[in-house]
């Protein structure tokens, strides 16, 4: 069936058909809907090459991140498909593997005529030279999470500096002055923020505790390595914060295997917000990262670049919540 005969059908001109299925604002909301009912029940279907060839986008936005397992990326990827079908869009996702720069993937998507690219880096060491020559292209390009010098890009991302400050003030307020910090992975704009939210709120308190750093990442393992490198300190803090929610239970698997009760014993801050830090046997404190808000803003970002060609670049960091659960207590005279 072709739009003529679905306009005969319905006593419409094909002009109207037409531009009712190009979003054209001059077919009224109930038009529009009655036509686009009939074609549903009709199974008529558009179009999409020729309709892109003629308005020279394909409706579709290309996103690429890291293979993970963490239920965060889902809940960003959920909030990026929900906006992009608001506006008739489609997001095409591929992943790679997480230490891995993202070359080949931008490659396949460009080839295909994405409208834009989001990217989430792995770190800053990514090939940032590529990255800035897709920057400078004509496919808007929105950077995720993780800034990289030298790409001139969209950027959106979440206030994870912020986000570690008020998880550090947090135990600092309930009297903490031990606190450790399990770090995430060096050259990550995410983990160094959060990093310097702890040290900012230690700089800030009057009693100036001193920083104890243990090396981490992303993973439980890195988190369980992280908890045995916290039982080897001279001095043990009564307080550990960890770069993300899945070191954290890294760091609760170890510190349980030692024997220690959790708040009771040491108190324990994680960061994300994952959803499997409410079903501990007590349950976490964390920093919730506003994953569905940040997945939204990125496509609305790229939605505007590719309205507006030479829209100026913006960068945004939304900001984080922290989660007050039953992990964290004031420290105990030992």
């Amino acid at each position: 069936m072709t739009q003529r005969e679905l306009a005969a059908r319905l006593g419409l001109s094909y002009a109207t058909v037409s531009r009712a299925f190009n979003d054209d604002p001059r077919v009224t909301g109930p038009t529009r809907r009655r036509i686009l009912r009939e074609a549903e029940r009709l199974g008529f279907r558009g179009n999409t090459l020729a309709r892109a060839l003629r308005l020279g986008r394909t409706f579709a936005i290309g996103v690429i991140y890291p293979n993970t397992s963490d239920s965060y990326w889902s809940t960003v990827l959920t909030g990026m498909e929900q906006r992009a079908r608001e506006d008739g869009f489609h997001v095409i996702i591929c992943h790679r593997q997480a230490s891995l720069p993202s070359t080949e993937e931008i490659r396949f998507l460009l080839e295909r005529r994405v409208d834009a690219l989001v990217v989430q880096p792995y770190n800053q060491d990514e090939d940032s030279r590529f990255l800035a020559e897709v920057a400078a292209g004509p496919t808007p390009l929105i950077i995720l999470d993780n800034r990289l010098p030298g790409v001139r890009s969209h950027f959106v991302g979440t206030d994870s500096r912020t986000g570690g400050r008020l998880a550090c003030e947090y135990l600092l307020g309930l009297g903490h002055r031990r606190i450790a910090y399990a770090a995430g992975p060096a050259g990550n704009h995410a983990a160094a923020g959060r990093l310097q939210g702890y040290h900012d709120a230690l700089a800030a308190c009057p009693d100036h505790p001193e920083p104890c750093v243990v090396p981490a990442g992303w993973d439980r393992s890195d988190g369980e390595a992280a908890g045995d490198s916290v039982l080897a300190l001279g001095t043990p803090p009564t307080a550990v914060m960890a770069v993300n929610d899945r070191c954290a239970l890294g760091i609760w698997l170890s510190l349980r295997r030692a024997g220690l009760r959790i708040p009771q014993d040491i108190s324990l801050v994680g960061h994300s917000g994952d959803p499997l830090g409410e079903y501990l046997e007590t349950p976490l404190t964390t920093v919730r990262q506003p994953a569905a808000e940040l997945g939204r803003r990125a496509v609305e970002i790229a939605l505007a670049a590719i309205e507006t060609a030479g829209l100026p670049l913006h960068a945004e960091e939304i900001p984080e919540e922290l989660v007050i659960r039953d992990s964290c207590a004031p420290p105990r005279a030992r």
